[in-house]
């Protein structure tokens, strides 16, 4: 019966030890009350009521552990920006084509002493070639001077088939006259690149 008790006042010493706030002192007086009937009671630091028989206990109680310290949460890492990505460089636009013209018309031409050239008019300017200037005595020694005879070159229009050639053989002999005509004549020059300039923007040159 003693072992029992003695069990049932420790069970109920833990549980009153396990119910003192977080303030408790470190001791605390247990009270064994036993009223006129016999029936027990266990009081925590509370004397028994009179007519009781009382006995009571120091229990020493082991301190109540801090509450543990809430530790802040690490803040969110923040996400990266997004940087858009440059637009792609715009494809260089390609040269407009060259505006080709059909080749400027052609003239082959004669000269009164039977001499062949390409020209640009139909008509030229007429040239004074030199005539023998007779005296009265039928002689050119008593002759007053010299003179000259207006003449007119004969020219016929190149036909249209075969213009891009008579072109390309016009600025060969351009060519060919500014590089070995002797001197490298600076006229010579002019010529060759106006007529290769006309060629080559015409519609005779693919390209």
């Amino acid at each position: 019966m003693f072992l029992i008790e003695s069990r049932a006042l420790a069970v109920a010493l833990l549980a009153a030890a396990l119910c003192l706030p977080a303030h408790a002192q470190t001791d605390m007086t247990i009270y064994r009350c036993v009223d006129p009937s016999g029936a027990v009671t266990l009081q925590n630091d509370v004397p028994c009521p009179k007519g009781s028989q009382q006995s009571l206990r120091k229990v020493g109680v082991l301190p109540t552990m801090p509450a543990p310290v809430a530790v802040p949460a690490a803040p969110a890492a923040r996400p990266a920006p997004v940087v858009a990505a440059p637009p792609p460089p715009a494809a260089p636009s390609a040269p407009a084509p060259l505006a080709r013209t059909a080749p400027p018309p052609l003239f082959q031409c004669r000269t009164w002493d039977d001499r062949d050239y390409l020209g640009d008019t139909a008509e030229p300017p007429a040239t004074c070639v030199p005539v023998q200037a007779m005296g009265i005595d039928g002689t050119s020694a008593s002759a007053a001077g010299a003179s000259c005879e207006m003449r007119r070159d004969a020219c016929t229009a190149v036909p249209a088939d075969k213009l891009c050639a008579v072109w390309k053989k016009r600025v060969d002999e351009a060519e060919f006259r500014w590089k070995f005509g002797g001197g490298r004549d600076d006229d010579r020059k002019v010529e060759f690149d106006r007529l290769a300039r006309t060629y080559r923007g015409s519609t005779c040159v693919d390209g």
